[in-house]
């Protein structure tokens, strides 16, 4: 007869503690995407001096110490200069991007294998290379003219240190042509 006040005690602590759960969907939720919305309007010098915190942090100078990756996207809209040139994603972006899809994306295919071409801007006279999917390319020699702004919506996975200094590796999700 003892025991049974503490039965009592410890049904009102399930039954009352178990409310909070009450109508909430526990199930797993498809991620949102992002909107144009969500970009918020960035210089490409403003989106490195948001990152500095993390590769300051970086030491060493082998191995993973000259990479860092990070889950703070940062959707950003940056106005550049389009130069025209392309080419083939570097070995370093390259490893930074399965870096990054390894620990933070929920299928890595989806970021290695569509970005493997760089195209070439420029913002405030600085040349930047920048990762965009291969099947953009065609639309970026269609839509864009040599030395024509074009606002660009990237987001930034990482970086990447050479010749002691730090890069960024950003990938273009998509652009629109500046009227």
């Amino acid at each position: 007869m003892k025991r049974q006040p503490i039965y009592i005690v410890v049904f009102l602590v399930l039954l009352l503690g178990s409310d909070s759960a009450i109508g909430q969907d526990l199930t797993a939720q498809p991620k949102k995407a992002r909107t144009r919305e969500d970009y918020k309007l960035r210089t490409l010098r403003e989106i490195a001096a948001e990152g500095a915190e993390l590769v300051s942090a970086a030491g060493g100078e082998t191995g993973e110490a000259n990479t860092r990756v990070q889950g703070d996207l940062l959707p950003s809209r940056a106005r550049v200069i389009y130069k025209g040139s392309a080419r083939p994603v570097s070995q370093t972006r390259k490893d930074v991007i399965a870096q990054w899809a390894q620990r933070y994306a929920g299928n890595p295919d989806h970021y290695i294998a569509p970005y493997t071409s760089e195209v070439l801007f420029s913002q405030a006279g600085v040349d930047h290379w920048l990762v965009v999917k291969s099947t953009s390319l065609a639309s970026f020699r269609r839509d864009l003219k040599r030395g024509r702004a074009v606002d660009l919506y990237l987001i930034r996975l990482g970086a990447f240190k050479t010749k002691g200094k730090w890069k960024w590796v950003l990938l273009v999700e998509d652009f629109a042509v500046v009227k």
